[in-house]
């Protein structure tokens, strides 16, 4: 098994790459226009395997969704992660992040449902954001006035635009999408690019723990599970027995993490503690 997802995520790739460099080749003279419709058949004739495997690893995976009792979107979710590389999958569920942050944005809307608690994390961004915004606008405009070459100007101004939509798009799916406190669980998220689950069984104890330098958004430090915000933390939970959050191979016995508010949220998570040794 491992062969074979190596050899389609190898030829996936292929797919692409290889049809972009025959033809720079043949733009630059490099390779004749002939032996380049050679090169080009023998890659169609590639991609059409590549595609006629890759539907039937679609189909699989759609087909088992829905055999669990799956729904018809997580039917397709689960197809798409099946065929398309991890890479192009983040990206473009990064891509569709920003916009879904954008349309929220206008809509006023959360990613918060019924009975969730939000746990706010990103106050000190609000300033940060505004900043950004604005002179990111003042930028774009400034560029395409004074720049002389028409064409260049048009280039930059498109992608100063798609840098100035991102960077809005990010940041609004940090405010919309919080902490969240649950019956049984700890969701903490980073804006629509990251999610972990903690459940809270055999949580024993909650203290402020304030902690800077974080090397990185999420990270295990030994038998602890960071999730910072600008490298900091201020909130540490304890679990004894350790507890299995998804995609650690170890349980983790403590868990930082970072809130605006961590007196309140250190309040609101010790009434769900409970005594070590009951």
């Amino acid at each position: 098994m491992g062969v074979r997802t190596e050899f389609l995520s190898t030829a996936r790739w292929l797919a692409v790459v290889i049809p972009l460099v025959d033809l720079a080749l043949v733009l630059t003279g490099l390779l004749s226009p002939r032996t380049g419709i050679v090169v080009a058949l023998v890659l169609e004739a590639l991609l059409a395997a590549v595609l006629l495997v890759e539907a039937a690893a679609f189909r699989g995976a759609y087909r088992a969704v829905r055999r669990d009792g799956g729904g018809r979107r997580a039917a397709l979710l689960a197809g798409v992660e099946a065929v398309w590389p991890p890479v192009v999958l983040r990206m473009v569920r990064a891509e569709a992040g920003v916009l879904r942050a954008l349309w929220w944005a206008v809509r006023r809307r959360p990613a918060v449902g019924p009975g969730d608690v939000p746990l706010p994390y990103a106050g000190r961004f609000r300033l940060v954001l505004g900043a950004l915004t604005v002179l990111g606008a003042l930028e774009t405009v400034v560029v395409h006035v004074l720049l002389p070459w028409q064409t260049a100007r048009w280039v930059l101004l498109a992608v100063s635009l798609y840098a100035l939509v991102w960077v809005l798009g990010s940041g609004l799916s940090l405010f919309q999408h919080p902490h969240l406190l649950r019956d049984d669980e700890l969701v903490l998220r980073f804006g629509h690019l990251r999610t972990v689950v903690v459940p809270l069984a055999g949580l024993v104890g909650v203290r402020r723990s304030v902690e800077a330098e974080h090397g990185k958004v999420l990270l295990r430090d030994g038998d602890r599970l960071v999730s910072s915000v600008m490298g900091d933390t201020d909130v540490e939970l304890r679990f004894d027995p350790p507890v299995r959050v998804a995609e650690q191979e170890e349980p983790v016995a403590r868990v930082a993490f970072w809130v605006d508010d961590p007196q309140a949220v250190v309040r609101l998570l010790r009434d769900r503690a409970v005594p070590a040794g009951r």
